[in-house]
């Protein structure tokens, strides 16, 4: 008789966190052309350990009212978009504050030979923990557009991260503000009155406020284009 155990399956989360001693290779689909795709901010963390997100706005710092939040009062400014796992073959979010990740990307960014980040795989690894703390941010050719499968499954998840600065669920809100974007354009169509809100479930949820939100924060994003990263 031998001791066999049966596989469990790998647990696996919808956002990119690299733990030490990890490479993750990915491939970023967030660009500025696309605003539920990649979002910059502030970011803070209260006392609850719960985050709390504020649009950037060029030459501008944060409110005091995210700074009386933030339990180290400095909130961060942070890059969210969407990635590809290339291992994973899923899509994901991935939240960065650290300048040592920003300032490679952007190095390849502005790097002819590789360009748009979107057409290449990027490997990152991180070693240490705390003040030992060191990321490496590695491109792998070849630099070549992504394939249709890597858009299908992008575009499947149907992620707005914009949602986030309202602490919403991104994952399949975009599927959820078209609906509700359509359940108004029907009522409108047929000269019935729209419920104040039309609110349904919270979570990956977009009511009427919400799209207002949305819409603002559209606004801000065209307005600061030149300063978002991708």
């Amino acid at each position: 008789m031998s001791f066999d155990i049966i596989p469990e399956p790998k647990i696996t989360s919808d956002y990119l966190k690299i733990k030490e001693n990890e490479k993750h290779r990915i491939r970023i689909m967030g660009t500025k052309d696309d605003p539920s795709t990649l979002i910059q901010g502030w970011l803070a963390w209260d006392n609850e350990s719960q985050p709390h997100r504020e649009a950037y706005e060029l030459g501008k710092p944060c409110s005091k009212e995210l700074k009386g939040i933030d339990r180290d009062g400095k909130p961060k400014l942070f890059w969210t978009f969407i990635v590809y796992h290339e291992d994973e073959k899923a899509a994901k979010i991935f939240e960065i504050t650290q300048q040592t990740i920003k300032q490679p990307i952007l190095d390849l960014r502005n790097n002819e030979k590789w360009g748009d980040p979107r057409n290449y795989v990027i490997e990152i690894g991180r070693t240490g923990t705390g003040m030992e703390t060191v990321y490496s941010v590695v491109a792998e050719p070849p630099v070549e557009e992504p394939s249709q499968e890597v858009i299908d499954i992008v575009k499947e998840a149907q992620i707005d991260l914009r949602v986030m600065f309202k602490g919403d669920n991104p994952f399949g809100a975009l599927s959820d503000d078209q609906e509700k974007k359509q359940n108004v354009k029907e009522l409108v169509d047929k000269g019935e009155p729209v419920p104040k809100g039309m609110e349904v479930s919270k979570v990956g949820s977009v009511g009427a406020e919400a799209i207002n939100i949305l819409k603002s924060a559209k606004d801000k994003s065209e307005a600061t284009k030149d300063d978002i990263p991708f």
